[in-house]
């Protein structure tokens, strides 16, 4: 694991389980509670969050119109989980000067989407970006790209 993604020695050994399940059913009660389109549901996170965007955007696709992901901390791309989702919409922004999650993470997942090829990706690359300002600095073209997908 990465410097500064270290584990804590008290976390239950199914803690990414865990984490999986309890996402699932935050989105299930949000459904339950509120009027929820189902063909436009999204779902982004940032830096475990945006791994967990990928991830769940793969073995999920059903769930999802669209994802994004920003400096994900996936630092194993997955090519053959992105295969099996070339249709998913998937937004990756990332910063260049990311010291947390180097931006060649970013690029290896924006390379392996556009080898698949994938059908709709982007990739923002924000110049002089670091890991907590990619956050805030593309919100509005994030919501753009969500607004023009739908299931």
């Amino acid at each position: 694991m990465p410097p500064g993604l270290l584990s804590d020695p008290n976390d239950p050994p199914n803690l990414r389980e865990l984490s999986e399940r309890e996402t699932l059913e935050v989105v299930d009660l949000i459904r339950k509670e509120f009027k929820v389109d189902d063909d436009r549901t999204y779902l982004m996170g940032h830096s475990m969050g945006g791994a967990g965007t990928l991830y769940l955007a793969i073995k999920y696709p059903q769930r999802w119109a669209a994802v994004a992901a920003l400096a994900p901390a996936a630092f194993a791309v997955d090519r053959e989980g992105l295969s099996k989702i070339p249709k998913m919409p998937v937004m990756l922004v990332h910063g260049d000067m990311d010291t947390v999650v180097p931006v060649t993470v970013g690029r290896a997942w924006a390379e392996a989407m556009k080898s698949i090829p994938m059908k709709d990706y982007q990739y923002i690359e924000v110049p002089g970006g670091d890991h907590g300002t990619v956050i805030g600095s593309h919100q509005a073209e994030i919501y753009a790209f969500f607004a023009k997908h739908s299931r």
